[in-house]
């Protein structure tokens, strides 16, 4: 027998008696030590440390007036189907429907009340974070409109956001 051919016998024994050890060993390689991989660790860490990586990878420019980063844009509407049994109610408890002003936005990362700007499309207009989106939608802002044609005609845009300090 090849030396070649013997090491690949015992190989495929081992294998043989020791896969439920082998298996999990390969996936965790596999998740977190492969570069095509290694950004789906992200999407399980704490809201705070997935925060400071966008915040550190995704930044373009940092002044002390505004940060600009560059992140996927939606928009949504107040429907159920889009929101949960309350739709014009936001997380912090602004009303939509009541103020019926497509000035505000749903984002994770950031906090209530923090104010943005989206030059390339509104370069005059101040949105203000008043609401969440679903926890998979980490770095990704969402922007509340009042006609759901029109939210779905805006599609997912790759933007600048300008965080306004």
């Amino acid at each position: 027998m090849k030396t070649s051919s013997f090491k690949i016998y015992l190989l495929n024994k081992i294998i043989q008696k020791q896969k439920y050890f082998i298996l999990p060993i390969a996936l965790f390689l596999a998740i977190f030590c492969l570069p095509q991989f290694s950004s789906f660790a992200y999407f399980h860490l704490d809201p705070q440390t997935f925060t400071e990586h966008v915040r550190q990878y995704v930044q373009i420019n940092n002044s002390e007036d505004s940060k600009i980063i560059k992140l996927y844009v939606t928009a949504y509407t107040s429907t159920e189907a889009e929101t949960d049994a309350t739709p014009c109610i936001a997380a912090s408890g602004y009303d939509l429907c009541k103020h019926n002003v497509e000035n505000v936005v749903a984002c994770n990362f950031l906090p209530f009340g923090t104010k943005i700007k989206f030059p390339d499309i509104y370069p005059d207009r101040v949105f203000t974070v008043v609401d969440r989106m679903h926890e998979r939608y980490n770095s990704r802002i969402d922007i509340w409109m009042n006609d759901r044609q029109a939210a779905k005609q805006f599609g997912v845009k790759s933007l600048k956001v300008e965080i306004l300090r």
